[in-house]
């Protein structure tokens, strides 16, 4: 089996970490010349990675010449690494990185940034690290910390300090780092880090991802153990929360509330992230899955396991109406709203809406054909599996699974939310806990009349 060793050595002025530099060493790698080495992601969905500096490359003759060529399939930049002359043997690529020094203002994105923090870095693997498309192998990552101030530490969602794991390297770069005077609350292989000591019980918010991990591990049938969280300081006057694989980062700012009780809803959507998804090519055409589901289910996995009151259930559901029917691009198709949705945030918000009410309305549809002996939840279920088992995941297995979970046919309801026209919440949709009546609302930027809804207790 081939490998490789990955080396991150970053270096401090004492006050805060100045580069990091990378060093992979592959014991056996053939490649012609043209063809691709490897490539880096100099920019995801609008937020600029850490641009990889003085790049070296060494095979077993001795240092290789690269040419680079940049592509944008969105709704991301890479820049492309390839050798001039053949190369083969064992192989080094070093290059070094510079954090970056986060927002400073505005909105938060999706915390895609490689950034300094309170003596530290923190980040997405995407954001720094390389990869080699095709190769896999066993994977080792090093830290080397050597230049680090007394009790810095390296962690990443595989695990604390060095780590090794079969498979490619892309890996390495779909989860999230921290390194530095890293703080931690962990049991096992679930931990919660954070670098910014901040001024709200961050302990008792530790305390509740982890109980809430495994209520969701329980309901998606995860006998994975591995799980954790990255929490960052934002200097934006909002925050939010990006997942990768078995991992999420969310963000706290000065000016809004922070605890367990404001926090919850986002900790939940992001958790639920790391189990359902569907193949999302061309971009847009499942997003409505992979963010209705984790929208749906950040309020309904609580409710059921009495982690919220129905009251507060009612109030997340009612801001997501009100968020989805007064949305000015709520018209656009799922594709439509894709490929501007990184330049108008109204149009990124979408999928989120669209996927939840068109889920909750399937749910009752496929409770009222089985006189409630199926749900979503089967679907979902079934789905999950068929991606554990190595199925290609796409919208058309999704309608495969609910003709065959409950016998009903939504490619009509599915064809309606996916080309953006107006469907209705069903009245017993989340579990016929709440109703529902029309009301008109100002469309939000334009104050124009707009058809909304509004929920009560049953």
């Amino acid at each position: 089996m081939s490998a490789c060793r990955v080396t991150l050595t970053p270096f401090s002025d004492g006050a805060q970490i100045e580069k990091v530099l990378v060093r992979y060493e592959l014991d056996d790698l053939t490649v012609a010349a043209g063809q691709e080495l490897f490539r880096a992601q100099l920019n995801t969905v609008s937020v600029p990675g850490a641009e990889p500096r003085d790049v070296a490359v060494r095979d077993a003759k001795g240092t290789v010449d690269c040419e680079t060529e940049e592509t944008n399939p969105y709704p991301i930049v890479y820049r492309h690494w390839s050798p001039r002359r053949d190369m083969a043997g064992p192989v080094t690529i070093q290059y070094t990185v510079i954090p970056c020094e986060g927002l400073q203002s505005g909105r938060h994105g999706p915390y895609f940034q490689f950034a300094r923090e309170a003596g530290g870095v923190n980040g997405p693997g995407i954001a720094f690290l390389i990869d080699l498309p095709g190769w896999t192998g066993r994977v080792s990552l090093h830290w080397e910390l050597s230049h680090l101030p007394e009790g810095s530490r390296g962690v990443c969602t595989w695990g604390e300090g060095d780590v090794s794991k079969e498979g490619s390297l892309d890996a390495l770069r779909q989860i999230y780092y921290a390194f530095g005077p890293v703080q931690a609350r962990t049991a096992g292989d679930f931990g919660f880090y954070w670098l910014t000591e901040p001024d709200f019980d961050v302990r008792a918010l530790a305390d509740f991802t982890r109980k809430l991990f495994g209520i969701m591990q329980g309901f998606f049938r995860d006998d994975q153990k591995v799980y954790r969280i990255f929490m960052r300081h934002d200097c934006t006057e909002t925050s939010g929360g990006t997942a990768l694989e078995r991992s999420y980062m969310f963000g706290w700012n000065d000016h809004q509330p922070v605890s367990v009780a404001e926090k919850q809803n986002l900790l939940a959507h992001e958790m639920v992230h790391n189990w359902p998804h569907l193949h999302d090519e061309p971009y847009g055409v499942t997003t409505w899955y992979a963010e209705g589901t984790a929208e749906y289910y950040s309020i309904m996995i609580p409710l059921r396991n009495g982690l919220i009151t129905r009251e507060q259930a009612l109030s997340e559901i009612q801001k997501r109406t009100d968020g989805y029917y007064t949305n000015p691009t709520r018209r656009l198709s799922n594709l439509e709203a894709a490929k501007i949705c990184w330049q108008d945030r109204r149009a990124q918000r979408l999928s989120y809406g669209r996927g939840i009410f068109f889920l909750a309305n399937t749910d009752a549809k496929i409770r009222r054909a089985t006189d409630d002996k199926a749900s979503i939840d089967d679907v979902v279920l079934d789905i999950l599996e068929q991606g554990r088992n190595g199925a290609a995941l796409g919208n058309e297995v999704f309608l495969e699974a609910v003709k065959r979970v409950s016998g009903i046919d939504v490619t009509e309801d599915w064809r309606v939310m996916h080309a953006g026209g107006h469907f209705a919440p069903d009245p017993d949709s989340f579990d016929r806990l709440f109703s529902v009546a029309e009301e008109k609302a100002p469309e939000a930027d334009t104050g124009k009349e707009a058809l909304s809804y509004r929920w009560a207790l049953r």
